[in-house]
């Protein structure tokens, strides 16, 4: 797949949840939903059907079902250190923040979930994350690494993926600092997915666990909605992982990352 074909991807994506946006505005949040989501969150199928109408067009039903065996595939997940990493990236950017915020900042306050709520949040967002990231890895990830390497991957797809969220954001009362915040971490998650995702050889699993950690961890957290504290140490933190990984990887220990397997 060429890539000028994820420009189309991208373009149907925003499309298709037009619908959610709009129902976001009039109905206003969901109820019980952590974090305070809005109606509008809902729009986590879009790029998973997104991926399949373009698939589908141009190959037929067949890339559909291989686009879902590879987004549930294990691939390069049965090696215990990609595992472990896919696993702890999130909590590791999260408490960290947490740590720094509270320096900084303070006690913090806010609603959250109780810890025993981890494993139903993480079901939930394992869900959602499978269908995003079916379209953003799956689909997008392959043609833009063969020409953009994983930065710039990161960076257009990251860029891509926050600006898909704004709208939700806004709907859910987030001032401009902290959503400005957010997508500077957000972007700094999707080099980093793209990193773990080149490194165990286009394993998209890989990319759906970091991001169903990426959600359960905030929700878990007081102070995650409540201020820009958090939110910035978040994102300052999450960068600085996202760099100090790219480095590592350059470096000559670690520069002969197995390329990610061709999708369709």
């Amino acid at each position: 797949m060429r890539t000028s074909a994820v420009i189309p991807f991208f373009a149907l994506v925003f499309v298709l949840s037009v619908p959610f946006w709009v129902a976001g505005a009039l109905l206003g949040d969901l109820p019980g939903s952590p974090m305070n989501l809005p109606v509008g969150a809902l729009q986590f199928p879009c790029p998973l059907i997104a991926a399949a109408i373009l698939l589908h067009r141009r190959e037929g039903a067949g890339a559909v079902r291989r686009l879902l065996r590879t987004t549930f595939a294990a691939g390069g997940m049965r090696r215990a250190p990609w595992l472990v990493t896919a696993f702890l990236l999130a909590p590791v950017i999260d408490l960290a923040a947490y740590a720094l915020a509270l320096l900084v900042g303070g006690p913090l306050g806010g609603e959250h979930s109780p810890l025993l709520a981890a494993p139903l949040l993480f079901a939930v967002f394992f869900v959602a994350a499978a269908c995003e990231e079916a379209g953003w890895m799956g689909y997008a990830a392959g043609p833009l690494l063969d020409r953009r390497g994983v930065l710039g991957t990161g960076l257009i797809i990251g860029v891509v993926w926050g600006a898909w969220h704004v709208m939700p954001l806004l709907q859910a009362g987030r001032s401009p600092a902290w959503i400005a915040w957010w997508f500077l971490g957000t972007v700094a998650a999707r080099v980093i997915i793209v990193w773990l995702y080149a490194g165990t050889g286009g394993s998209v699993p890989a990319a759906v666990v970091v991001h169903a950690m990426l959600n359960v961890m905030p929700s878990l957290l007081p102070g995650y909605t409540a201020g820009d504290t958090l939110i910035a140490c978040s994102g300052l933190i999450g960068a600085l992982v996202a760099v100090a990984l790219l480095v590592w990887s350059a470096g000559p220990a670690s520069s002969r990352t197995p390329r990610p397997a061709r999708r369709a």
